[in-house]
């Protein structure tokens, strides 16, 4: 905080003269890519500027029904038609008001730029037009009432954007709780949308973001950095860490389980032995050692948690007996992790634990978040030990992340149709129904475990904690995220 009071010397006499009361600002570090997209949403970081940036149509209360958003009603106006009527009077940030041609506008340029990821809006949908200033049609390939049409864009991805000429979203210009006043590499400004339809006087004036310092632990330095006041972190640290900011009298919320920790091959171990390495330490890993001295995790054989919608029930790994491969036996393994996402405790319990199952320290190493995408796609080491968000709103985006970046996060486990995973994925992302589509997902994970090209180690969530005078009783816990709006000041 500012000193409380400015001092002046004036005429030889001093003068103490009251400052001006400071803004309501969040300040906070996040790891954030540029440009700033709200339809693409790859993270939770990008989830939260998502839901900062633009609002939906439709809006969902905390029972999970749809209520009115951007749109005041709905009706299916044909068998496979329905119909949105905006509120009236819906402005965007600058009090122009919101237009259904702009709605439709903003649909397009999503579909346009994010086509593959929001497959499964864009695939129900013949056409969306404009029938008047405030009336929006959707006309679908399915079946009006049973096509989960409102439901689904509810979803942040589909937030409503201004779109200038060239295609590109204006996000100075907010239908949200914020608008974009700044973003370059090393910070992104919002400031408060007071024409917001659901705005609150209590919300955060501005929202600074900026990149995690390097080479700290933000969990340890936020008892000390006098700069951010609210920090989303992990749930996996020390139980007297946790106690620390119980003891500084900070706030505290805990998302449901979020993340998964987990080991994933390289390219060079995309081999039978390589599989066959990941199958037995499946089964010879001592996942205590790993989360030795630490909180705030759930351990896990599967990627997705119990009660997440690919969590797999029936889900039963291969029990065979599986050897540890001859030519790992005097090999020691090298992991590759990144250094804001593995603590020291969890760097020396997994050095410790595949030290127990294979007979050999492994060796780490450890880069910056920035370096580690190339050195990912480079490949020279075994596995990668790393988390990944797995409450991702975007089931198609997540999919195409997991098995279709180059190379994959998690690979093939061969050729044929069975074992070629990012073919199953293509294949399960046409199938029209939702709940056959994502018992296929579940199938393409269970099976993508068993062979060897994953081994899931824990789960564990994200928590925020907010220093004195910010208030985070309005985030329910069942939110996927600690959106900017609904922070407040005490």
């Amino acid at each position: 905080m500012l000193a409380a009071f400015m001092f002046y010397a004036l005429i030889g006499k001093e003068e103490i003269v009251m400052a001006k009361e400071p803004n309501r600002e969040i300040r906070t570090y996040m790891s954030y890519g540029l440009p700033v997209d709200p339809a693409n949403i790859r993270t939770l970081v990008d989830l939260d500027l998502s839901y900062a940036l633009a609002a939906t149509l439709v809006d969902w209360n905390d029972s999970r029904e749809p209520v009115s958003g951007l749109a005041d009603n709905w009706d299916y106006s044909g068998d496979k038609e329905v119909t949105f009527h905006l509120r009236k009077g819906i402005t965007w940030s600058d009090g122009t008001a919101i237009t259904a041609a702009e709605v439709v506008s903003s649909f397009h340029r999503a579909q346009k730029t994010q086509r593959d990821a929001l497959k499964s809006l864009f695939d129900l949908v013949a056409s969306i037009e404009a029938k008047n200033v405030d009336t929006i049609v959707f006309k679908l390939n399915v079946p009006a009432t049973t096509s989960g049409l409102v439901r689904k864009i509810t979803e942040p991805m589909y937030g409503i954007v201004a779109v200038k000429a060239d295609g590109s979203p204006n996000l100075a210009k907010s239908s949200g709780p914020y608008s974009l006043s700044s973003s370059s590499e090393k910070e992104i400004a919002l400031s408060r949308n007071a024409l917001w339809y659901k705005h609150q006087p209590n919300m955060a004036e501005k929202v600074v973001i900026r990149q995690p310092p390097k080479g700290e632990e933000l969990q340890n330095s936020f008892l000390s950095d006098s700069w951010v006041n609210l920090l989303t972190s992990s749930s996996l640290v020390p139980e007297s860490l946790r106690r620390s900011y119980t003891d500084s009298h900070f706030s505290i919320w805990n998302r449901s389980l979020d993340k998964i920790f987990h080991l994933a091959p390289s390219q060079r171990m995309t081999n039978e032995d390589g599989r066959r390495l990941i199958r037995f330490l499946s089964q010879k890993l001592d996942r205590n050692i790993l989360t030795h001295g630490m909180a705030g995790f759930s351990l896990s054989a599967q990627f997705f948690p119990p009660g997440y919608v690919l969590f797999d029930p029936d889900f039963k790994a291969d029990t065979k007996s599986e050897a540890m491969p001859e030519k790992f036996k005097s090999h020691p393994l090298e992991i590759l992790g990144i250094d804001t996402r593995l603590n020291e405790t969890l760097r020396a319990n997994l050095k410790q634990a595949i030290h127990a199952a294979t007979g050999i320290e492994p060796v780490l190493k450890i880069v910056s978040l920035g370096e580690f995408e190339p050195t990912r796609v480079a490949g020279k080491y075994d596995f990668i030990a790393a988390s990944l968000p797995v409450n991702d709103p975007n089931v198609e985006g997540a999919m195409g992340f997991f098995f279709g970046l180059t190379p994959p996060i998690i690979p093939d486990a061969g050729a044929d149709a069975a074992k070629s995973f990012h073919s199953r994925v293509a294949n399960a992302k046409k199938l029209t129904d939702q709940t056959t589509r994502n018992l296929e997902y579940r199938n393409i994970f269970s099976d993508a475990t068993i062979s060897g090209c994953v081994l899931p180690l824990f789960h564990y969530s994200s928590i925020v904690i907010a220093k004195n005078g910010i208030d985070l009783s309005m985030v329910p816990t069942t939110d996927e995220t600690v959106a900017f709006s609904k922070v407040r000041f005490k």
